[in-house]
């Protein structure tokens, strides 16, 4: 048996380089254990916030007036005061800040406890509409997505997309991206509950409620709060936006890597190249089985003379007692001349 030399073509690359992306992102660095540690560091500030948030929240709505009022409720259906929320619209007594224009307001925000709740830069969208959030979310359950074929990282690397293209029209229609926004609706029916899982949206909502009294938006009942109470609220955005912030950079790692290995894998021509750039002593990539099985498939290959003799056998004719007398005195040595 001989091996024939596998050449690489278009689908053999495609294959090499998402399986080189999973091998990237399976390798320890500074970088995944920064948003690994960001993570765990995020859910304790959460819940630590959220047990100030508690305090403050029931201090301004006793609990006693809560239960008062929903056994009103219960009695008439034409009471409606109290029910309850994730997301609270706090203010600092007694203090001001200049806004943009140097004029001075109220101290204040929304701080939701929402999974994607809002964090960063777009505090007054609430119920999903959040890109923070929802990048945030992203970050919390990025192996559970991975580990159904979705792509948690969509929003960074179309990011990073509008970032080096060079199309003066790609930053006005990278918010149209038909794949960009089917990863975020695929994203966002998982964390609904699709696929038969956990609604997390809900978990996280009826993990983080608190009983409120009033009716209307947030702003209607702002609940007021001491200054560290509303610096312990911005610790739990703080903590959010390092997450993803975390995130973001690990990602772009990864992307820069893979990036260098399309670039680099265009200029080989041949299987054996990539399993010499694969067995690098910094590399370290063990290429996927199935990769591999699809190789070693195409790999082995019939000899020349093999395949001549297997086909001249096929419907080869009957000898004659002759022509076996013959083979038989060839075989023995015999002189044909006797």
């Amino acid at each position: 048996m001989e091996q024939k030399e596998i050449r690489l073509n278009a689908p053999k690359r495609k294959s090499l380089v998402n399986d080189y992306r999973r091998h990237c992102e399976a390798q320890h660095s500074h970088e995944k254990e920064d948003f690994f540690d960001s993570r765990e560091k995020a859910t304790d500030i959460i819940d630590s916030s959220f047990a100030t948030m508690k305090e403050v929240v029931e201090k301004r709505f006793k609990l006693d007036d809560v239960a008062t009022l929903q056994r009103l409720q219960r009695d008439y259906n034409t009471v409606n005061a109290v029910g309850t929320d994730s997301c609270f619209f706090m203010k600092v007594l007694d203090t001001k800040v200049l806004d943009e224009h140097g004029d001075e307001e109220d101290k204040s925000n929304h701080f939701s406890f929402e999974l994607d709740g809002a964090f960063d830069g777009d505090n007054y969208r609430r119920y999903g509409s959040s890109n923070s959030g929802k990048n945030f979310a992203y970050s919390m359950y990025r192996e559970d997505m991975k580990k159904v074929g979705l792509n948690p990282d969509c929003n960074i690397e179309n990011d990073l997309k509008s970032e080096t293209d060079v199309s003066s029209n790609y930053s006005r229609r990278r918010d149209n991206n038909p794949y960009l926004a089917q990863c975020r609706n695929d994203n966002h029916t998982w964390l609904q509950g699709g696929q038969g899982g956990t609604n997390l949206y809900d978990e996280w909502k009826d993990k983080y409620q608190l009983h409120i009294i009033g009716t209307g938006g947030c702003r209607s009942r702002a609940i007021p709060c001491s200054d560290l109470e509303y610096a312990k609220f911005e610790m739990m955005h703080q903590a959010k936006q390092d997450v993803v912030l975390k995130h973001t950079k690990w990602i772009q790692t990864i992307v820069a890597k893979v990036k260098r290995f399309e670039q680099g894998i265009k200029q080989m021509t041949k299987f054996s190249q990539v399993e010499k750039f694969a067995k690098h002593s910094k590399v370290n990539w063990q290429i996927s089985p199935e990769i591999l099985a699809d190789k070693i498939g195409m790999d082995i290959v019939v000899s020349i003379d093999d395949a001549a003799e297997s086909i001249m056998n096929i419907g080869s004719p009957k000898q004659t007692r002759e022509e076996k007398i013959l083979a038989w005195k060839q075989a023995q040595g015999i002189s044909l001349a006797s």
